[in-house]
């Protein structure tokens, strides 16, 4: 089975998380959301159980793909009444003029729902791609091809290599990661035990390679 070996590196965070994964050539968009979740400390839920909100970025092609359902149908509504809404937005005062354009190249991003699209032909395409998770704090990842195999002899993800912890929810995003991580790697500071203590309640893990492979066998792709 053909397959992709890529790299997913978590942006603006020190040190540097990185996994480098085994995918199956037949992945998703939203099967490659899955795998990033499983391989970091993300459990994929805010607090309403209605699922964090995710998009992959790729502006060479004019192109957004998310499982915010809002934006797909927004774009949808453009594409339908294309003429009345530019018309709607040329009107507008010369106060609004920048925001009405920069609104309009916005809704001219092309939005795809993650299930609808494969991953293989955009990786090695253009060899890398942005994923932004949870709109509130906004962790960025870029997602980096490395090789494509033909060889592949399993239907999940494996994690080949990798290093570093990987951040939990509620943190407020990568800065607040560094400050987390400031606090929980210093046994001398005031606050050191109460912050482990509540980490490893919501779930924060050191970087372990067999338990994250572990955790991957539950995706077939």
């Amino acid at each position: 089975m053909k397959a992709y070996r890529i790299t997913i590196q978590l942006q603006e965070v020190h040190p540097l998380m990185w996994r480098e994964v085994m995918i199956p050539a037949t992945a998703t968009f939203e099967n490659l959301h899955q795998v990033i979740q499983k391989v970091s400390n993300f459990r994929g839920w805010a607090l309403d159980e209605a699922g964090q909100m995710y998009e992959f970025n790729l502006p060479e092609e004019n192109l957004r793909i998310t499982n915010d359902e809002e934006a797909y149908l927004e774009h949808r509504m453009y594409i339908e009444n294309r003429e009345d809404v530019a018309k709607r937005h040329a009107d507008s005062t010369e106060e609004f003029q920048a925001f009405n354009e920069s609104r309009l190249k916005d809704l001219e991003t092309v939005i795809k729902k993650p299930e609808e699209l494969h991953v293989g032909y955009y990786l090695e395409k253009y060899q890398s791609m942005e994923y932004v998770y949870d709109y509130e704090e906004k962790w960025q990842f870029i997602i980096g091809y490395v090789e494509t195999v033909g060889n592949y002899e399993h239907q999940h993800p494996i994690l080949m290599d990798g290093g570093e912890a990987a951040p939990i929810e509620n943190l407020g995003g990568s800065q607040g990661y560094n400050e987390f991580l400031k606090v929980y790697s210093d046994p001398e500071h005031p606050g050191h035990k109460d912050l482990k203590e509540w980490a490893e309640k919501q779930g924060y893990k050191e970087y372990d390679k067999e338990m994250i492979n572990e955790k991957l066998k539950e995706l077939t792709i």
